[in-house]
């Protein structure tokens, strides 16, 4: 099967290889995107952040033990007047006629603002362009509003291995 094009840049955005030095923004990224979820925990600030490193560092060190050809790219965005900044990550597995989406997180202030969406369409064309026969992805059950944009821009519900997550697939046009 054919390879997709990392995709141009854009007016909006441009997806890079994550680097070392990018470690930094990815860990708060990430306590961005996971710390709604402690809000109420009954935990000291501190004991919240060693749980986010930990689960942040576990998450990184499965993905790169199930998936270690997968793309982990860096969202960026074009800022006025010709500045470029992080804003988000992607990693997406296009090794497999069935590519996995893993991960899309955005900056909070980034989001909803359709970036998201444009994101997964590029990834529904890409898999197109390239043959691939579906795309899947995991999304958390307590996180219906990513769920509903994945099913408007036409993933459907299948049967998911995980109690925690719902497993939605989007097949290519004929």
């Amino acid at each position: 099967m054919a390879s997709a094009p990392r995709p141009a840049f854009s007016t909006r955005w441009r997806l890079r290889d994550t680097r070392a030095q990018d470690e930094a923004f990815l860990r708060r990224l990430h306590d961005a995107v996971r710390a709604p979820e402690l809000l109420l925990a009954p935990w000291s600030a501190e004991q919240k952040d060693a749980f986010l490193a930990d689960q942040y560092r576990l998450q990184q060190a499965h993905y790169r033990q199930t998936r270690p050809n997968a793309d982990y790219w860096v969202i960026e965005q074009k800022t006025p007047p010709r500045a470029i900044r992080p804003i988000g990550r992607m990693s997406l597995d296009r090794t497999e006629p069935e590519w996995r989406l893993m991960e899309i997180a955005l900056l909070p202030e980034r989001r909803n603002r359709g970036l998201g969406s444009e994101l997964i369409g590029w990834v529904q064309q890409a898999a197109h362009h390239a043959g691939a026969e579906a795309v899947t992805l995991h999304v958390v059950t307590s996180n219906r509003s990513a769920h509903r944009l994945y099913v408007r821009l036409g993933f459907v519900e299948v049967p998911s291995p995980l109690e925690t997550h719902h497993m939605l697939r989007w097949t290519p046009p004929a």
